[in-house]
């Protein structure tokens, strides 16, 4: 029965001059679902689109936008489309979505913005999508979400944010959107993150399915709030691997000793040189350029010119930092660069 469904609705598309000029001169009409007869889908994908084609039919469900060279949405460009349920917009080059984009479509549930050039989620963005269920905004640049980003999201039970540049979990935007109801996915791994603060525990307990692997951890003292909540209850409590320091690297936040988990301070090694007694200082400060992408080595922290006083006012040795920059991308080391 299926089968004959699905072979009528081909038929009826190649039979009705109509539907073939509903989606405009450039995209094509689609089958959505052969259970959904209502449903108007244009397929405009990989058309070499810079912008919102104004040509379609108003009351198309389904515009798919995928792969195109589109850089900037604006209120205008979905006006005319007040009926759509699904807008997959991904794949694109979007780094400005200007406010009021969204306003109108209030019946969308599906939208897809992954593979863009986004770098910040600003207050109101999404102003209009009162029944979106569904959003992706993946493989971005994303490093800063507005406290109001998400507030109008009412319906939002799912978050991609997976592949970006987020550096610390944005706990006012998402317990926002999470007032409410109860939202039950979010994706957050492949960041940048490296601080969890302890109201960050709540959240993520709020949701039924989190994903915050393959970020930067520090197990340090910062850490310290967030592991006194934790009791192996909770699944995303098994995906926090430590980054750092270098004895907890590769170790689960769970499994470590809380005593463990301190911030290096500056500490002072004292040595006699020579007959006389004389006494040199050293200065050891860890510096962390742990999966920072960085390309270059950076200079040595602290400058190695500093220059330290042991209890007799005698000038101290040279002041040095160890520097850890495994899982970089560094070409090329500078000469000296690591020359006291």
């Amino acid at each position: 029965m299926k089968r004959l469904l699905v072979l009528l609705l081909i038929l009826l598309k190649e039979t009705d001059p109509v539907a073939a000029r509903s989606c405009g001169n450039i995209c094509s009409w689609s089958l959505c679902a052969w259970n959904c007869f209502s449903c108007a889908c244009c397929d405009c994908s990989r058309r070499g689109l810079t912008s919102v084609p104004q040509d379609l039919m108003t009351n198309i469900t389904h515009l798919y936008l995928s792969h195109n060279s589109i850089t900037t949405l604006s209120q205008s460009d979905f006006s005319r489309y007040s009926s759509l349920a699904e807008l997959h917009l991904d794949h694109n080059q979007i780094s400005v979505i200007n406010s009021g984009a969204f306003y109108i479509m209030s019946t969308v549930t599906y939208l897809t913005l992954n593979n863009n050039q986004l770098t910040s989620l600003r207050s109101g963005m999404f102003v209009g999508l009162e029944s979106l269920w569904f959003l992706t905004l993946s493989n971005n640049h994303i490093n800063s979400i507005s406290a109001g980003a998400l507030e109008n999201l009412r319906a939002l039970q799912y978050i991609g944010l997976s592949h970006n540049n987020i550096s610390t979990i944005p706990v006012e935007a998402l317990s926002t959107a999470n007032t409410s109801h109860a939202m039950s996915t979010l994706l957050l791994n492949n960041n940048q993150m490296e601080t969890l603060p302890s109201a960050a525990y709540d959240l993520l307990s709020s949701f039924s399915n989190v994903n915050i692997n393959n970020n930067p951890w520090p197990c340090d003292c910062r850490m310290l709030p967030f592991k006194q909540r934790m009791n192996g209850s909770l699944s995303f409590e098994q995906r926090i691997t430590c980054a750092g320091p270098e004895h907890l690297a590769g170790n689960l936040l769970l499994a470590v000793d809380p005593e463990d988990l301190i911030c290096a301070e500056t500490s002072s090694i004292s040595s006699s040189i020579g007959s006389t007694g004389s006494t040199s200082t050293a200065i050891c400060l860890p510096t962390w350029c742990l999966k920072k992408r960085v390309k270059t080595s950076p200079a040595p922290v602290p400058d190695p010119s500093d220059v330290s006083r042991n209890p007799n006012g005698a000038a101290a040795g040279p002041t040095s930092g160890r520097t850890d920059q495994g899982a970089s991308q560094v070409t090329d080391l500078e000469q000296d660069i690591l020359m006291a």
